[in-house]
């Protein structure tokens, strides 16, 4: 029990086994149906394309099938979405590999969100899906370009003061961070390269996120452990943590100073390297360290919600299940307001990816949706007060 009298009751319901792709890349919420409760959405990767024979009684993976991977990965439905509520299943786009952090904004100005995804390794497309007036028909995918490989995380937002959205993107094989002005006709395939602007190059994160991190009435950009600031001539890289890799990234007043905070954990350890992961908070002006863990298993979800209840944002952090022998957890870390944190453990057991913190059922508690990377599975928990 909390201070405030609030245990954080939260049921779990498992509202998918059987997703029609699997690898799921990324986990999207939004109301689509203007209902007042958001959606989910989740896109793929795509790494089985299973085809029914009924009079044989038998089914065949064309991924397995000599020379029909590429046919089975175009032919796959890895765009979907769930109907809240009901969780009823919509299957909208199919996008061969898609990768890590795709996002939502508004592409045609119709005041209305679309997507942004790209491709993973070894692969070179970035595209926009404009999600139709009702969503539950197909999304048209057209393509923003082809110049890079590998796009692990995305954001629409104004960039550069203009009033108007653009698309940012991190490539990691390229390693570049750039974003499109969007053009006058979005339809167009591929944008122009005229309204392609280079942030950095020679720079491999991930995690972005674009907020007026310093109060000086510009936003920033802020991919992986830098922070990127619009001059006359550009954008001058500010590093805040020079070792910390393969980052999620939010970023939060968590200590009420008035300033904004930036908080990074590192998703991909130690799949990538031989190490824990760490949690962290950097506090300006000189990005100052709060470690907040630093024995933590892929921890590929990060959010910033209040969770007890008591007006200040607490740090919700998820591991992705992918080491061997290590129980994937879920936590919170509770904020007294003054940038002191408690741990508290939610669970332990499910594989959670990408997660996000929302609420769901209109009750002003926040409740948890998120679903694995490699198993087949989409999970709700939903705050009881």
């Amino acid at each position: 029990m909390h201070p405030n009298g609030w245990d954080m009751n939260l049921h779990h319901e498992r509202i998918e086994a059987s997703p029609p792709a699997s690898t799921m890349s990324f986990c999207l919420t939004t109301d689509l149906t203007g209902n007042g409760r958001p959606d989910v959405i989740v896109g793929a990767l795509g790494d089985e394309h299973e085809v029914q024979f009924p009079l044989v009684d038998t089914s065949v993976d064309l991924l397995s099938v000599f020379g029909m991977g590429p046919l089975a990965r175009w032919l796959q439905t890895n765009v979907f979405w769930y109907e809240n509520p009901g969780w009823e299943r919509h299957d909208v786009a199919s996008a061969p590999e898609l990768s890590v952090g795709g996002s939502l904004g508004d592409i045609t100005g119709n005041g209305r969100p679309d997507m942004v995804a790209g491709q993973n390794i070894h692969q070179h497309k970035l595209w926009w899906f404009e999600i139709p007036d009702d969503p539950r028909k197909q999304w048209t995918r057209r393509l923003i370009t082809d110049d890079f490989e590998k796009y692990h995380d995305t954001a629409v937002a104004d960039v550069d003061g203009d009033g108007q959205n653009e698309v940012v993107g991190l490539s990691q094989e390229s390693e570049t961070v750039f974003y499109y002005d969007i053009p006058d006709d979005p339809t167009r395939e591929p944008w122009p390269v005229a309204n392609r602007h280079v942030v950095a190059e020679d720079i491999d994160v991930e995690g972005v996120a674009v907020e007026d991190v310093d109060g000086d009435g510009e936003v920033e950009i802020v991919a992986g452990p830098n922070v990127f600031h619009r001059t006359a001539d550009g954008w001058d890289r500010e590093p805040i943590a020079e070792d910390w890799q393969c980052t999620r990234v939010a970023i939060e007043d968590v200590d009420g100073d008035g300033d904004l905070e930036i908080i990074l954990v590192e998703g991909d350890e130690p799949y990538l390297d031989d190490r824990p992961a760490r949690l962290g908070v950097f506090d300006p002006p000189e990005w100052d360290l709060t470690l907040l863990h630093d024995d933590l298993s892929n921890p590929h979800s990060l959010d910033v919600a209040d969770f007890d209840g008591d007006g200040n944002p607490d740090i919700f952090v998820a591991e992705m299940g992918l080491e061997d022998g290590h129980e994937p957890r879920q936590f919170v870390f509770h904020n007294d307001g003054a940038g002191n944190f408690e741990q508290k453990e939610l669970g332990t057991g499910i594989p959670t990816h990408e997660a996000k913190v929302v609420d769901l059922d209109g009750d002003g508690l926040p409740d948890i949706v998120g679903k694995a990377y490699t198993e087949p599975r989409v999970d709700v928990w939903q705050s009881n007060p």
